[in-house]
Protein backbone atom coordinates (compact mmCIF):
# COMPACT_ATOMS: atom_id res chain seq x y z
CA UNK A 1 0.00 0.00 0.00
CA UNK A 2 2.89 2.12 0.77
CA UNK A 3 4.41 2.12 -2.70
CA UNK A 4 1.31 1.83 -4.35
CA UNK A 5 0.37 5.71 -2.43
CA UNK A 6 4.40 7.00 -3.58
CA UNK A 7 3.93 6.07 -7.09
CA UNK A 8 0.71 8.04 -7.06
CA UNK A 9 2.38 10.51 -5.28
CA UNK A 10 0.56 10.23 -2.20
CA UNK A 11 0.51 13.48 0.31
CA UNK A 12 -0.12 10.70 3.02
CA UNK A 13 3.63 9.56 1.75
CA UNK A 14 6.85 11.43 3.13
CA UNK A 15 8.95 12.75 1.07
CA UNK A 16 11.95 10.62 2.28
CA UNK A 17 10.21 7.45 2.00
CA UNK A 18 9.12 8.46 -1.58
CA UNK A 19 12.59 8.95 -2.30
CA UNK A 20 13.92 5.43 -0.72
CA UNK A 21 11.00 3.88 -2.44
CA UNK A 22 12.51 5.21 -6.18
CA UNK A 23 16.10 4.18 -5.14
CA UNK A 24 14.60 0.53 -4.06
CA UNK A 25 12.64 0.63 -7.93
CA UNK A 26 15.93 1.39 -9.25
CA UNK A 27 18.32 -0.57 -7.99
CA UNK A 28 15.12 -3.90 -8.76
CA UNK A 29 14.61 -2.41 -12.51
CA UNK A 30 10.98 -2.43 -11.54
CA UNK A 31 8.64 -0.47 -13.92
CA UNK A 32 5.31 -0.39 -12.92
CA UNK A 33 2.12 -1.98 -14.90
CA UNK A 34 -0.66 0.26 -16.20
CA UNK A 35 -2.36 -2.59 -17.35
CA UNK A 36 -2.41 -4.62 -13.53
CA UNK A 37 -3.26 -0.77 -12.12
CA UNK A 38 -6.08 -0.52 -14.55
CA UNK A 39 -7.66 -4.10 -13.38
CA UNK A 40 -7.36 -3.37 -9.71
CA UNK A 41 -8.50 0.22 -9.70
CA UNK A 42 -11.19 -0.56 -12.95
CA UNK A 43 -9.13 2.70 -15.08
CA UNK A 44 -5.96 3.62 -16.57
CA UNK A 45 -4.53 6.35 -17.94
CA UNK A 46 -5.16 5.82 -21.31
CA UNK A 47 -7.53 7.82 -23.41
CA UNK A 48 -9.80 7.04 -26.21
CA UNK A 49 -10.22 9.33 -29.38
CA UNK A 50 -12.18 8.26 -32.12
CA UNK A 51 -12.35 10.18 -35.40
CA UNK A 52 -13.75 9.81 -38.84
CA UNK A 53 -10.70 9.91 -40.43
CA UNK A 54 -7.20 10.66 -39.11
CA UNK A 55 -5.54 11.07 -42.33
CA UNK A 56 -7.97 14.33 -42.41
CA UNK A 57 -5.33 17.19 -41.93
CA UNK A 58 -8.36 18.95 -39.69
CA UNK A 59 -8.62 16.05 -37.12
CA UNK A 60 -4.52 15.32 -37.69
CA UNK A 61 -3.79 18.55 -36.10
CA UNK A 62 -6.97 17.87 -33.15
CA UNK A 63 -5.09 14.86 -32.35
CA UNK A 64 -1.64 16.01 -31.97
CA UNK A 65 -2.75 18.87 -29.48
CA UNK A 66 -4.68 15.63 -27.80
CA UNK A 67 -1.45 13.63 -27.80
CA UNK A 68 0.65 16.71 -26.50
CA UNK A 69 -1.04 18.08 -23.59
CA UNK A 70 -2.16 13.98 -22.63
CA UNK A 71 1.38 12.88 -22.41
CA UNK A 72 2.21 15.79 -20.52
CA UNK A 73 -0.20 14.89 -17.82
CA UNK A 74 1.01 11.13 -17.86
CA UNK A 75 -1.78 9.99 -19.64
CA UNK A 76 -1.45 7.93 -23.53
CA UNK A 77 -3.85 8.29 -26.35
CA UNK A 78 -5.47 5.07 -27.93
CA UNK A 79 -6.46 6.08 -31.30
CA UNK A 80 -8.72 4.77 -33.78
CA UNK A 81 -11.02 5.43 -37.06
CA UNK A 82 -14.72 5.32 -36.73
CA UNK A 83 -15.06 6.04 -40.31
CA UNK A 84 -18.92 7.75 -40.77
CA UNK A 85 -20.64 4.76 -39.52
CA UNK A 86 -22.50 4.38 -36.36
CA UNK A 87 -21.96 0.88 -35.63
CA UNK A 88 -18.34 1.41 -36.53
CA UNK A 89 -18.43 4.02 -33.38
CA UNK A 90 -20.28 1.52 -30.90
CA UNK A 91 -17.64 -1.77 -31.86
CA UNK A 92 -14.77 1.27 -31.12
CA UNK A 93 -16.49 2.52 -27.97
CA UNK A 94 -16.74 -1.12 -26.63
CA UNK A 95 -13.22 -1.58 -27.33
CA UNK A 96 -11.98 1.06 -25.47
CA UNK A 97 -14.35 0.42 -22.57
CA UNK A 98 -12.83 -3.16 -22.12
CA UNK A 99 -9.45 -1.32 -21.84
CA UNK A 100 -10.19 0.68 -19.44
CA UNK A 101 -10.19 3.72 -21.00
CA UNK A 102 -10.19 6.73 -18.51
CA UNK A 103 -12.56 8.83 -20.99
CA UNK A 104 -13.52 9.15 -24.74
CA UNK A 105 -12.83 11.89 -26.62
CA UNK A 106 -15.19 11.43 -30.37
CA UNK A 107 -17.09 13.07 -33.18
CA UNK A 108 -19.93 10.57 -33.61
CA UNK A 109 -21.68 10.60 -36.89
CA UNK A 110 -24.45 12.72 -35.88
CA UNK A 111 -26.84 14.08 -38.33
CA UNK A 112 -29.23 16.18 -36.42
CA UNK A 113 -28.55 18.92 -33.74
CA UNK A 114 -30.73 16.57 -31.54
CA UNK A 115 -30.10 13.01 -32.38
CA UNK A 116 -31.42 9.61 -31.58
CA UNK A 117 -29.02 7.97 -29.66
CA UNK A 118 -28.24 4.54 -30.16
CA UNK A 119 -27.99 2.01 -27.66
CA UNK A 120 -24.60 2.24 -26.42
CA UNK A 121 -24.17 5.99 -26.27
CA UNK A 122 -27.46 6.08 -24.34
CA UNK A 123 -25.61 3.19 -22.21
CA UNK A 124 -22.50 4.89 -22.10
CA UNK A 125 -24.62 8.71 -21.04
CA UNK A 126 -25.73 6.75 -17.88
CA UNK A 127 -22.32 5.43 -16.92
CA UNK A 128 -19.39 6.33 -14.86
CA UNK A 129 -17.57 6.68 -18.09
CA UNK A 130 -16.91 10.23 -19.93
CA UNK A 131 -17.54 11.27 -23.33
CA UNK A 132 -16.31 14.90 -24.72
CA UNK A 133 -17.44 15.50 -28.57
CA UNK A 134 -15.54 17.55 -30.75
CA UNK A 135 -16.62 19.24 -33.84
CA UNK A 136 -20.05 18.48 -33.32
CA UNK A 137 -22.77 21.05 -31.72
CA UNK A 138 -25.70 19.67 -30.17
CA UNK A 139 -28.51 21.86 -29.66
CA UNK A 140 -28.99 21.33 -26.32
CA UNK A 141 -25.64 19.31 -25.38
CA UNK A 142 -26.12 16.12 -23.68
CA UNK A 143 -22.12 15.07 -23.60
CA UNK A 144 -19.75 17.92 -23.40
CA UNK A 145 -18.46 19.04 -25.93
CA UNK A 146 -15.82 21.55 -28.63
CA UNK A 147 -16.71 22.79 -31.36
CA UNK A 148 -15.52 26.32 -33.65
CA UNK A 149 -18.01 28.84 -34.86
CA UNK A 150 -18.80 28.10 -37.94
CA UNK A 151 -22.44 29.77 -38.32
CA UNK A 152 -19.95 33.14 -37.61
CA UNK A 153 -17.39 31.89 -40.12
CA UNK A 154 -20.32 31.77 -42.85
CA UNK A 155 -21.11 35.00 -42.05
CA UNK A 156 -17.79 36.34 -42.46
CA UNK A 157 -17.46 34.68 -45.85
CA UNK A 158 -21.00 35.32 -47.45
CA UNK A 159 -20.19 39.13 -46.21
CA UNK A 160 -16.92 39.34 -47.63
CA UNK A 161 -18.36 38.50 -50.95
CA UNK A 162 -21.22 40.65 -50.59
CA UNK A 163 -18.96 43.68 -49.90
CA UNK A 164 -17.15 42.92 -53.09
CA UNK A 165 -20.14 42.57 -55.28
CA UNK A 166 -20.89 38.80 -55.69
CA UNK A 167 -24.83 38.08 -55.92
CA UNK A 168 -24.16 34.50 -57.73
CA UNK A 169 -22.51 32.53 -55.87
CA UNK A 170 -22.09 28.78 -55.38
CA UNK A 171 -21.83 25.98 -52.20
CA UNK A 172 -20.06 23.00 -52.35
CA UNK A 173 -21.11 21.17 -49.63
CA UNK A 174 -20.37 17.46 -48.22
CA UNK A 175 -21.26 14.18 -48.41
CA UNK A 176 -21.91 12.56 -46.54
CA UNK A 177 -24.18 15.08 -44.70
CA UNK A 178 -23.03 14.70 -40.92
CA UNK A 179 -24.20 17.44 -38.51
CA UNK A 180 -21.69 19.98 -39.05
CA UNK A 181 -22.02 19.85 -42.97
CA UNK A 182 -25.89 20.38 -42.30
CA UNK A 183 -25.36 23.40 -39.92
CA UNK A 184 -22.90 25.19 -42.37
CA UNK A 185 -24.74 24.56 -45.38
CA UNK A 186 -28.50 25.89 -43.38
CA UNK A 187 -26.34 28.68 -42.06
CA UNK A 188 -24.96 29.59 -45.89
CA UNK A 189 -28.49 29.88 -46.91
CA UNK A 190 -29.24 32.43 -44.27
CA UNK A 191 -27.13 34.42 -44.89
CA UNK A 192 -27.10 34.17 -48.61
CA UNK A 193 -30.41 35.26 -48.28
CA UNK A 194 -29.90 38.25 -45.69
CA UNK A 195 -27.10 39.51 -47.52
CA UNK A 196 -28.59 39.80 -51.32
CA UNK A 197 -27.23 36.59 -52.52
CA UNK A 198 -28.82 34.31 -55.32
CA UNK A 199 -30.22 30.92 -53.45
CA UNK A 200 -31.05 29.13 -56.91
CA UNK A 201 -30.77 25.51 -56.27
CA UNK A 202 -28.84 24.92 -59.29
CA UNK A 203 -25.77 26.72 -57.36
CA UNK A 204 -25.52 23.96 -54.85
CA UNK A 205 -23.10 20.78 -55.34
CA UNK A 206 -22.29 18.45 -53.16
CA UNK A 207 -19.20 16.49 -52.75
CA UNK A 208 -16.72 14.05 -50.85
CA UNK A 209 -14.50 15.31 -48.43
CA UNK A 210 -11.52 14.82 -51.01
CA UNK A 211 -9.66 16.72 -53.59
CA UNK A 212 -11.05 14.83 -56.21
CA UNK A 213 -14.58 15.34 -54.70
CA UNK A 214 -13.74 18.89 -54.74
CA UNK A 215 -12.64 18.93 -58.23
CA UNK A 216 -15.28 16.86 -59.40
CA UNK A 217 -18.14 19.38 -57.86
CA UNK A 218 -15.83 22.20 -59.69
CA UNK A 219 -16.36 20.71 -63.47
CA UNK A 220 -19.80 19.71 -62.81
CA UNK A 221 -20.92 23.67 -61.66
CA UNK A 222 -18.99 25.22 -64.11
CA UNK A 223 -20.61 22.86 -67.04
CA UNK A 224 -23.94 22.56 -66.06
CA UNK A 225 -24.46 26.46 -65.39
CA UNK A 226 -25.24 28.43 -68.63
CA UNK A 227 -24.50 31.69 -65.68
CA UNK A 228 -21.45 31.06 -64.13
CA UNK A 229 -21.19 31.97 -60.47
CA UNK A 230 -18.61 34.57 -59.63
CA UNK A 231 -17.81 32.61 -56.70
CA UNK A 232 -17.56 29.49 -54.86
CA UNK A 233 -17.65 28.49 -51.76
CA UNK A 234 -16.34 24.97 -50.41
CA UNK A 235 -16.94 23.23 -47.68
CA UNK A 236 -13.27 22.25 -46.77
CA UNK A 237 -9.74 23.44 -47.65
CA UNK A 238 -9.32 19.50 -49.29
CA UNK A 239 -12.77 20.20 -51.78
CA UNK A 240 -11.37 23.81 -52.22
CA UNK A 241 -8.12 22.33 -53.55
CA UNK A 242 -9.89 20.11 -56.09
CA UNK A 243 -12.34 22.91 -57.48
CA UNK A 244 -9.17 24.67 -58.07
CA UNK A 245 -7.38 22.38 -59.87
CA UNK A 246 -10.28 21.95 -61.90
CA UNK A 247 -10.39 25.94 -62.54
CA UNK A 248 -7.03 26.09 -63.37
CA UNK A 249 -7.01 23.37 -65.95
CA UNK A 250 -10.15 24.57 -67.44
CA UNK A 251 -8.14 28.08 -67.70
CA UNK A 252 -10.61 30.04 -66.11
CA UNK A 253 -8.53 32.66 -64.04
CA UNK A 254 -9.36 33.07 -59.97
CA UNK A 255 -9.77 35.18 -59.01
CA UNK A 256 -10.65 37.41 -62.17
CA UNK A 257 -13.41 35.36 -63.07
CA UNK A 258 -14.25 33.47 -60.28
CA UNK A 259 -13.35 33.68 -56.32
CA UNK A 260 -12.89 30.76 -54.08
CA UNK A 261 -13.32 30.48 -50.58
CA UNK A 262 -13.48 27.74 -48.12
CA UNK A 263 -12.96 26.68 -44.48
CA UNK A 264 -10.74 24.76 -41.95
CA UNK A 265 -7.82 26.53 -42.53
CA UNK A 266 -5.58 23.94 -43.07
CA UNK A 267 -1.60 24.34 -44.12
CA UNK A 268 -2.61 23.48 -47.92
CA UNK A 269 -4.18 26.38 -48.73
CA UNK A 270 -1.23 28.83 -48.32
CA UNK A 271 0.53 26.85 -50.51
CA UNK A 272 -1.35 26.04 -53.81
CA UNK A 273 -1.07 28.05 -56.76
CA UNK A 274 -3.81 30.98 -55.82
CA UNK A 275 -3.22 30.79 -51.91
CA UNK A 276 -6.97 29.91 -50.63
CA UNK A 277 -8.65 32.22 -48.48
CA UNK A 278 -10.47 30.51 -45.41
CA UNK A 279 -12.45 30.61 -42.02
CA UNK A 280 -9.58 29.26 -39.87
CA UNK A 281 -10.60 26.76 -37.47
CA UNK A 282 -8.55 26.49 -34.25
CA UNK A 283 -8.00 22.32 -34.65
CA UNK A 284 -5.42 22.26 -32.08
CA UNK A 285 -7.17 24.51 -29.56
CA UNK A 286 -10.44 22.48 -30.32
CA UNK A 287 -8.25 18.96 -29.01
CA UNK A 288 -6.45 21.25 -25.75
CA UNK A 289 -9.51 22.35 -24.92
CA UNK A 290 -10.96 18.63 -25.30
CA UNK A 291 -8.63 16.87 -23.62
CA UNK A 292 -9.08 20.08 -20.66
CA UNK A 293 -12.52 19.41 -20.58
CA UNK A 294 -12.43 15.50 -20.20
CA UNK A 295 -9.99 15.69 -17.72
CA UNK A 296 -12.63 18.07 -15.73
CA UNK A 297 -15.03 15.56 -16.35
CA UNK A 298 -13.69 12.89 -14.94
CA UNK A 299 -12.73 14.68 -11.81
CA UNK A 300 -16.19 15.35 -11.46
CA UNK A 301 -15.99 19.14 -12.08
CA UNK A 302 -19.12 19.51 -14.41
CA UNK A 303 -22.54 17.98 -12.86
CA UNK A 304 -24.03 19.13 -16.33
CA UNK A 305 -22.66 18.63 -20.12
CA UNK A 306 -20.15 21.63 -21.25
CA UNK A 307 -20.16 23.34 -24.33
CA UNK A 308 -17.20 25.18 -25.44
CA UNK A 309 -17.44 27.18 -28.87
CA UNK A 310 -14.60 28.54 -30.08
CA UNK A 311 -14.30 31.92 -32.04
CA UNK A 312 -12.58 31.96 -35.62
CA UNK A 313 -11.26 34.39 -38.26
CA UNK A 314 -11.04 34.64 -41.81
CA UNK A 315 -7.55 34.79 -44.05
CA UNK A 316 -8.30 36.69 -46.90
CA UNK A 317 -5.75 35.56 -49.73
CA UNK A 318 -5.50 35.52 -53.44
CA UNK A 319 -8.40 33.57 -54.48
CA UNK A 320 -10.68 36.11 -53.76
CA UNK A 321 -11.62 39.55 -55.44
CA UNK A 322 -14.40 41.86 -56.89
CA UNK A 323 -17.53 40.04 -59.05
CA UNK A 324 -16.82 39.79 -62.70
CA UNK A 325 -20.15 41.14 -64.65
CA UNK A 326 -21.62 38.29 -66.36
CA UNK A 327 -23.82 38.46 -69.21
CA UNK A 328 -27.55 36.94 -68.32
Amino acid sequence: MTVSLALRDHPRISPETKARIRVAMDKLGYKPSHLARALATGKSNLIGVIVPNSSDPYYAEVIRAIEDHASALGHHVLLANGSYEMERYAERVRDMLGLHVGGIITAPPFRNERPQLPAFLQELRQSESQIVLINRELRPPIFHQVAADYTAGVKMVVEALAERGHTRVAYVSGQPAMLPIRQRLAAFKRFAQKCGLATDDSLLATSDLTFAGGYGAGRQLWTSLRKKPTAIVAFSDAVAVGVLRFLQEAGVPVPDDVSVVSFDGTAVGAFTHISLTTVVTPMYEIGKQALALLMGAMAGEYPEPQSLLLPVTLALRESIGPAVRRKS
